[in-house]
């Protein structure tokens, strides 16, 4: 009965809490679809190319000095008149290739002559180049060309074969016939430096790549291990797309070791390289990720708060609804339907337990007079009073309704002697309540009571019907009086 009785109360509650959680829920989901997509474009379309023009802007402000310089040595008279004249005096060239090289702090500073083939440096004269030497065809390759200079990454062997950035210029004399190659050369950990430090400062790998995919520098937490994007995990796939991205840039995406990447490319000529900065989309999404993850959870606590406020009022209504429902405004006794639903359930347990169960209809004598002499208030208030006398008299599993205007009706298990003395204990009462008689000023109230016990074949209707026959006797005979049937 009870489950029953709830049961509506429950299916609100499930209703409102399916609503309010999925509500929220969703709404945390499309923002956070939003969101990520918001920042994958912003990496995709403005974050990565960003640190990646940074770069390649890093990279040509490092170059465009050294070609500056390369180019003044070029069209210096010294070097030029020393080289017409013969390349007497080595000295000379010496400290002119020192001063220039601790001047501007380079790392490389050389010239090597067309006449005499003769590679000059700081410390004099390296070697002599030929055609035959694999390390020299530089040279020849370079001066075959008709630019005035070029950019070129190989080892220095003044330096131990460390790996260097050289500046190649062509050293024309005054009637235009090349003299030689002059130039200056940049360490390469310089660049490897620039590109940890970009590393740091982003958190994006940066690779700069040959045109047959081979890794030159590789600034990196982790990704790509191996020695050439063509045979690495993941970028494989589309490393044959990016080497082909000639002097323009380009984005692109793969999957490596369950984490999706994105990529961004661009040709530096100079080098005849590739730069490639590389984020993480997963890393970059996961405080994303994590603001969801706090945000449904606050949404979860808080829900829970608006159901428990929800639900407190609910049980607050709805058991004001049912006590208006189910009591009397003026008395406070429960209503006819009421005690119409609880003489079911105890007559039947009375009858498959054969107890006693009696049925006791009281009626205040002359209270239409009382009405009169002393108003509707008063009236009201002696209603009142006598139901709360009526009530202490009873034992806590009876149950006392109004019945009519001025007649309550009380449903108690116990035997037609224990009824009349019931009965006599409430009237007694009635007749000596102080309160009453402050309200009627000291007239006395009376009630007559009919009683009527339960039968094997009664129902609500014939058991109540015999009280109030036996009420009626009752009141003939004379005020304050009982009678049973």
């Amino acid at each position: 009965m009870k489950i029953r009785r709830y049961m509506p109360r429950i299916k609100l509650f499930v209703f409102i809490s399916i609503l309010l959680f999925s509500g929220y829920v969703t709404t945390n989901i499309v923002s956070y679809q939003a969101a990520k997509e918001s920042l994958r474009s912003s990496i995709i379309n403005t974050s990565l190319p960003l640190t990646r023009d940074n770069i390649y802007s890093e990279i040509q402000r490092d170059l465009m000095r050294p070609i500056f310089i390369s180019s003044l040595m070029a069209n210096d008279t010294f070097l030029k008149d020393w080289a017409i004249d013969g390349e007497h005096d080595v000295e000379r060239v010496k400290r002119y290739l020192l001063h220039i090289m601790e001047k501007y702090k380079f790392f490389a500073s050389f010239f090597v002559s067309e006449s005499t083939g003769n590679y000059y440096y700081y410390n004099g004269i390296l070697k002599k180049i030929s055609e035959d030497v694999p390390r020299d065809r530089w040279y020849y390759k370079f001066t075959a060309k008709p630019e005035p200079y070029e950019v070129t990454v190989d080892t220095n062997q003044a330096a131990r074969n460390t790996m260097t950035i050289f500046i190649n210029h062509r050293v024309l004399d005054y009637d235009h016939k090349l003299i030689g190659v002059t130039g200056v050369g940049l360490e390469f950990d310089r660049i490897k430096n620039m590109l940890s430090e970009y590393r740091v400062r982003y958190d994006r790998d940066i690779y700069l790549v040959d045109t047959k995919g081979n890794i030159q520098v590789g600034a990196r937490s982790g990704g790509i291990t191996e020695a050439n994007i063509k045979k690495a995990e993941g970028i494989a796939e589309i490393a044959p797309q990016i080497l082909q991205v000639n002097y323009v840039s380009g984005n692109f995406e793969y999957d490596y070791k369950g984490e999706h990447m994105l990529l961004t490319s661009r040709y530096i000529p100079e080098l005849d390289w590739y730069l490639l900065v590389v984020q993480n989309q997963n890393a970059a999404l996961k405080s994303i990720w994590q603001n969801f993850v706090k945000n449904t959870m606050i949404g979860f606590v808080l829900t829970l708060l608006i159901l428990g406020v929800i639900i407190s009022m609910l049980n607050y209504y709805q058991n004001r609804l049912e006590c208006i429902t189910e009591t009397n405004l003026v008395t406070g006794s429960y209503n006819r339907s009421d005690f119409v639903r609880t003489f079911e359930t105890k007559a039947g347990e009375a009858k498959r337990n054969r107890s006693s169960l009696s049925v006791v209809i009281m009626d205040i004598d002359d209270f239409r007079g009382i009405n009169d002499r002393f108003g509707h208030i008063c009236a009201d208030n002696v209603l009142e009073r006598v139901s709360l006398v009526i009530a202490a008299e009873l034992r806590q599993n009876d149950i006392m309704t109004r019945w009519g205007g001025d007649e309550f009706i009380v449903l108690t298990a116990c035997s037609a002697e224990e009824a009349n003395h019931l009965a006599m204990r409430i009237q007694d009462r009635i007749n000596n309540d102080k309160d009453i008689l402050k309200l009627t000023e000291k007239e006395t109230v009376s009630v007559s009571v009919g009683i009527s016990v339960l039968a094997e074949d009664d129902n609500e209707a014939s058991i109540t019907y015999r009280a109030e026959t036996a009420l009626s006797d009752a009141k003939e005979i004379g005020s304050n009086t009982i009678r049973t049937l």
